[in-house]
């Protein structure tokens, strides 16, 4: 079969381009069939068309490749595909014979063009022809079309309802023949304006077929095609019952457009089909449309980014109940919250979209999270540096045995012990980095006793030997919707309250009891829940001194404080109230002087389920050795990195810093398979070096290293595309071996 031999060559064509064999089967595709069809290309070869086809479409397909193949001639048709995402697509497809060198016929060829939204518009353009259609002949007003000297060539219900006169006596008549005498100049000036290009609106006088008068408020336009006009249409209202409250509606209408344009607030006014009828200027700005192309139009049709609130629309204009969305980003990056109303007082319905820019507010929070988080840090940090300052110890002994003994077994049973201990510090940073970071909340699904234990296990590091903590988990673990930090920030902050309200108290202790739970209609109200459903009840209950009846109502107010300056700024609970309130939760306490507090917070449980990592264990099995280059600014780390490389079977080069890295690279690029990357060093570092990378032709691949987890997030290295993984620092050798195999095998 012919082969393509330059696939970046098909990649770049605007069209997709497939090759099947006589089964058709695919067996050759580039980029645009693979983003047609939505499947990588590994997925797509193989695949026969009566994969992605139904039934009657397969044996079209057949029918016309059969054709080809008996008459060599090519072939073009249209048909619908099916994606594995149950979307539909329909394309245009050109079959071809396809050959091999000796000319045997081996399958067939061609070009393939997404038409769906060619077909779409066809279809829309259509249903259009049909509205307009209806409106015209339905609509509430007066409507009348003539040729270029105002002879009526066509006209509504309406004008015959409204007239008296039939279609049949008006059709080739002048439209005169309903103009007042008095007003009959009027008339052929609203003519002549229509001739000159404007679009005049005009108050005019109407005689029907009985002599009666009518006020008619008449706007038109005159239809062209290369300058000659096709048709003028008129449009008139019959105003006689309304003229006299004219003055009046243009006052109101002005009032409520100053108003509207003068709020800073974004607020669209849309009819009940969600066709926008007033924009304010606010609107334009953040939707980044001129009020001129949003003002008539649907609001989802000028700005597909709306869409994803149609149905929030749609509720509010059915029900007649507000919704709010608390935290929306919207066109213009910043953050609303955006409240839809009914139009109450319209008989016709509608809604109003108001969106009130939060972005300042919500950075605050941040930052007040973020402080919080390090004062809460600050009261950990004693028993932070203890339980570190034991791992030194541990590390210091285990050395200095091992320079003692000379007998094997006890200097592997310290060096076990070292990679223990070494472990536990790992996890401790770990638990550190991953608390203190700093970011917007980013909801899954995480267990609760998870996070519980480990908040405990943090806060078991500054707990006195005066206070015991127990822990009572359900028989069956949660999940919760939340940011995996604020929940543990939660749990850390009401420990932390219970540990400073025993105090030196002998025999202290803090319970934490979690229980699912199921609240209907009456019992979450009782909690101020917004809806039923199945929670988690978490207490933590402390036997301290307890706490004021007066301060009761006052402890989640920000700044709030009855502990010393020293011990805290009095922003742990109001913290722990905003965050457990974002997650739909509630919190509750109870105190009494001197019997002890409890704090009871009720959390919605999520029906997804956590996400768990599986290791994978599998030894590196290359096909041959590696030549590596390893990074990194520390001779130490340079030295055992590649001493363990080394041990894996790999050759290695090593570099101090970017500089080096790349006039490696410049020197025996081709030759270098993999290299390993710090991204903090001096002089160049990792990022820029990366950057520096992507402008030089090489095959290698790329592993970042980093000391501190969360880099990345500031130095976005996943821009690379010779980056393929990411190995965190400290590392030993099962873990340097287990992501090779991953990401090279």
């Amino acid at each position: 079969m012919a082969q393509v031999k330059d696939i970046k060559i098909l990649d770049e064509l605007h069209e997709g381009y497939y090759e099947v064999d006589l089964q058709g089967n695919l067996t050759n595709v580039n980029d645009v069939v693979c983003k047609i069809i939505k499947l990588p290309r590994d997925e797509l070869l193989g695949l026969n068309f009566r994969d992605y086809t139904s039934p009657e479409t397969a044996k079209m397909v057949f029918e016309t490749c059969n054709k080809v193949y008996r008459t060599e001639l090519p072939q073009r048709i249209e048909y619908e595909i099916i994606r594995r995402d149950n979307t539909c697509a329909d394309l245009e497809i050109s079959i071809y014979l396809l050959k091999d060198a000796q000319g045997r016929k081996v399958g067939f060829s061609g070009l393939i063009t997404d038409i769906t939204a060619r077909k779409q518009l066809e279809e829309s353009l259509r249903q259009s022809m049909q509205r307009f259609e209806a409106l015209f002949e339905n609509a509430n007003e007066l409507i009348i079309t003539t040729n270029k000297d105002g002879y009526i060539s066509r006209l509504n219900k309406k004008v015959e309802e409204i007239s008296g006169y039939t279609k049949e006596e008006l059709i080739g008549k002048t439209i005169l023949t309903i103009a007042h005498p008095e007003d009959r100049k009027l008339y052929i000036r609203f003519w002549q304006d229509l001739i000159d290009g404007q679009t005049p609106r005009y108050e005019l006088r109407a005689v029907n077929k009985d002599g009666q008068i009518g006020y008619l408020l008449a706007s038109g336009s005159a239809i062209r095609e290369g300058g000659e006009i096709l048709e003028m249409q008129y449009n008139a209202q019959l105003i006689t019952d309304l003229k006299q409250a004219q003055e009046t509606i243009v006052d109101l209408k002005n009032h409520l457009k100053s108003i509207i344009e003068s709020s800073p607030n974004m607020i669209i006014c849309l009819d009940r089909s969600g066709q926008i009828e007033i924009v304010n200027p606010v609107s334009e700005r953040i939707l980044h449309i001129p009020m001129a192309a949003l003002a008539g139009n649907r609001l989802t049709s000028v700005c597909p980014e709306m869409t994803r609130y149609e149905e929030d629309i749609a509720h509010v204009v059915q029900e007649r109940m507000p919704r709010s969305l608390p935290e929306e980003t919207l066109p213009d990056g910043n953050v609303y919250n955006i409240i839809i109303y009914p139009l109450a007082a319209n008989p016709h319905g509608g809604a109003v979209f108001t969106a009130i820019d939060i972005t300042e507010k919500k950075r605050m929070e941040v930052e007040l999270i973020q402080a919080q988080k390090m004062e809460t840090i600050g009261l950990l940090a004693g028993g932070i540096a203890h339980d570190f300052n034991n791992i030194l110890t541990g590390i210091s002994g285990n050395l200095s045995m091992l320079r003692l003994t000379r007998e094997d077994d006890k200097r592997q049973k310290y060096l076990e012990s070292m990679e223990i201990i070494s472990n536990r510090a790992k996890d401790l940073i770990a638990q550190m980095l991953m608390f203190s970071k700093k970011r917007v909340g980013s909801p899954q699904h995480v267990p609760i006793s998870k996070v519980m234990l480990e908040a405990v296990d943090i806060a078991t590091k500054s707990i006195p030997k005066n206070i015991r903590i127990e822990v009572n988990r359900p028989e069956k673990d949660c999940a919760l919707f939340m940011d995996y930090t604020q929940l543990t920030q939660v749990m850390l902050n009401l420990i932390i309250n219970a540990r400073d309200a025993i105090g030196p108290k002998q025999d202290g202790l803090i319970q934490i009891n979690m229980q699912p739970i199921w609240l209907n209609d009456e019992s979450r109200r009782r909690f101020m829940l917004d809806k039923p459903g199945r929670f988690i009840k978490i207490d933590i209950i402390d036997n301290g001194d307890g706490i004021e009846k007066e301060h009761l109502t006052k402890i989640f107010d920000p700044f709030f404080t009855t502990k010393p300056k020293e011990m805290g700024t009095g922003l742990g609970l109001a913290i722990t109230y905003n965050i457990i309130k974002n997650a739909e939760g509630t919190i509750q306490v109870q105190s009494e002087r001197g019997r002890g507090t409890r704090f009871s917070i009720i959390l919605p449980i999520s029906e997804g389920r956590s996400e768990e990592v599986q290791e994978k264990v599998e030894q590196v099995g290359m096909s041959g050795p590696l030549r590596i280059l390893l990074v990194d600014d520390e001779e130490m780390l340079r030295d055992i990195g590649k001493e363990m490389l080394e041990s894996l079977g790999h050759k290695v080069v090593t570099a101090a810093n970017g500089f080096e890295c790349l006039e490696i690279l410049k020197r025996e690029g081709k030759a270098i398979d993999l290299v390993i990357l710090d991204m903090i060093m001096p002089g160049l570092d990792g990022h820029h070096t990366l950057i520096e990378m992507q402008k030089m032709d090489l095959d290698a691949k790329v592993i970042v290293s980093s000391g501190f987890y969360h880099e990345e997030d500031i130095s976005d290295v996943s821009v690379s595309s010779h980056v393929v993984a990411r190995l965190n620092k400290p590392f030993n050798l099962h873990e340097l071996s287990m992501i090779l195999t991953n990401t090279l095998l």
